[in-house]
């Protein structure tokens, strides 16, 4: 499988800033969002953010997959394709998330690119993309790395994607705390 967990338990900052976030403080979590959105995705997974029922704390959510070009590159592919698709709550609006995820297995169909079993693909938002769409194709996350797609469905997506860089882990746009395991559950 590709890059899950570096060998390392250290993770930089995260185990010190996140014991604060043990009770969820909103204020805590809205002062650090501008340091989480600066923090640059990487190839490798720390290995502390493997969740693990041993820890007190049940890490944030992580996505493994591409934002920039290719979240945007999906949309205008479902726009010129008519694989748009409306809000299930506005149907004069459209659900961008839906209609990239349309273009994706359209794309993956049009390559014979069968998608992975059991299906982890999907697009979401994330805090640290760089960009202002806030989007990404997500392959998987920390939460479910034993579905993670085979190394050759990843480079079949990649280059029918037209993306050079491999994916990289992105920090989910709504689940960026640590909490106590009950709590979640």
């Amino acid at each position: 499988m590709h890059a899950h967990a570096e060998t390392s338990p250290s993770c930089g900052q995260s185990r010190k800033q996140s014991s604060r976030h043990h009770g969820c403080s909103h204020l805590a979590i809205s002062q650090d969002l501008p340091q989480v959105s600066a923090t640059v995705p990487e190839h490798t997974l720390p290995r502390i953010l493997i969740p693990h029922r041993g820890r007190k704390l049940r890490p944030p959510t992580l996505h493994y997959g591409w934002a920039g070009s290719v979240p945007e590159m999906l949309l205008e592919y479902a726009t010129k394709h008519n694989l748009l698709k409306p809000l299930k709550y506005d149907e004069q609006r459209t659900d961008v998330f839906r209609s990239r995820l349309a273009a994706v297995f359209d794309i993956m169909e049009k390559h014979n690119i069968s998608p992975p079993s059991p299906c982890t693909l999907r697009v979401t938002g994330s805090l640290n993309t760089g960009d202002k769409s806030f989007s990404i194709l997500s392959l998987y996350t920390n939460y479910n790395l034993h579905k993670a797609p085979s190394d050759e469905f990843v480079d079949a997506l990649q280059k029918v994607l037209g993306e050079k860089d491999r994916p990289r882990w992105f920090i989910d746009h709504t689940d960026i705390t640590w909490e106590s395991w009950v709590s979640r559950d």
